[in-house]
């Protein structure tokens, strides 16, 4: 199983190659990664829907307040009207709101969930297409993991021969000169065998390294069966992008909520256009300033009559 996916699963680099082994547990881990992401985008429109939905009811509260408001308050006629109709753009504005706040939980909500099932299939614990990449990756690998594990050995035998040969001759000139003959003979014989045997290990070391060398047969046949499966996995993640994108011109659709508005700017310029200042003062002054009636004292007899 691949490890932990993180955000660096698709922005991240690192100083190992994508041929060596096991680096292919990136391609992976970005293919499950996508899983997150995509429960990422889901959270962050159900939110937004959420806060619209907030502020619909917040909007609408706001209007009944304020009609509500208005219908006690005395004021200029046309003043009052285009007043109020400004309290009515707040319920127009909820109805635009509304909309996206449905467009977001009826359209673009159900689109991800169902994306994410379709794509992100589990089996017991595993997502199927993961476990599908990792085998086809671990079969490539498995030979080359093989030969690169015969090359790290020979490596190994090579140098530690090397050092056997650099104690084997120390130990041949600093022979004493009464050492036996029979003495120095056998750390002779075993000088020349290690030599011997260091040139069979570089041989073979080098054998082995010339199959990992820039154009032999084994390392292009490798490379270009790993470029195939991860050509598998770009192609989904090409998929997903693309999906993205999708839902990313769905919000756009979401937002072009220009007929509601059209209609809620035109309702309220009409009404302003009604608004009528010097009527308004003229209205205040028949009916409460000098154009009223007014009543002033004349001189009334008095009418009492002594008894």
């Amino acid at each position: 199983m691949a490890s932990a996916t993180t955000s660096t699963a698709t922005t991240g680099t690192s100083n190992r190659g994508f041929f060596e082994p096991s680096q292919y547990e990136r391609c992976i881990n970005r293919y499950e990664f996508g899983h997150e992401v995509v429960g990422h985008l889901s959270t962050m429109f159900e939110e937004r829907a959420s806060l619209e939905h907030t502020y619909v009811n917040a909007l609408r509260a706001w209007s009944r307040k304020w009609h509500g408001e208005l219908t006690k308050l005395s004021e200029y006629p046309s003043n009052k009207k285009v007043w109020d109709q400004i309290v009515s753009t707040g319920e127009q504005m909820a109805d635009i709101h509304q909309t996206i706040a449905s467009n977001l939980h009826d359209n673009i909500q159900p689109k991800l969930k169902q994306w994410r099932k379709d794509n992100y299939e589990k089996s017991i614990i595993n997502y199927k297409k993961s476990k599908e990449f990792e085998k086809e990756f671990e079969n490539v690998q498995k030979p080359w993991t093989k030969l690169l594990e015969s090359i790290y050995e020979a490596k190994q035998n090579y140098y530690k021969l090397v050092k056997l040969s650099k104690q084997c001759e120390q130990q041949k000139c600093s022979m004493p000169v009464e050492t036996p003959a029979e003495t120095q003979k056998q750390i002779i014989d075993h000088y020349v065998q290690v030599n011997l045997d260091v040139d069979a290990a570089r041989t073979k070391y080098q054998h082995l390294v010339r199959d990992v060398a820039p154009g032999a047969e084994p390392r292009q046949r490798y490379e270009a069966n790993m470029i195939e499966i991860f050509q598998h996995t770009q192609a989904f993640e090409k998929k997903r992008l693309d999906f993205f994108k999708d839902i990313f011109t769905d919000y756009i659709k979401t937002l072009q909520q220009q007929a509601l508005f059209n209609k809620m700017l035109d309702d309220y310029l009409r009404v302003l256009q009604t608004h009528n200042t010097p009527a308004d003062l003229d209205a205040w002054y028949n009916n409460f300033g000098p154009g009223t009636q007014s009543h002033y004292p004349a001189f009334e007899e008095c009418q009492d009559t002594i008894q």
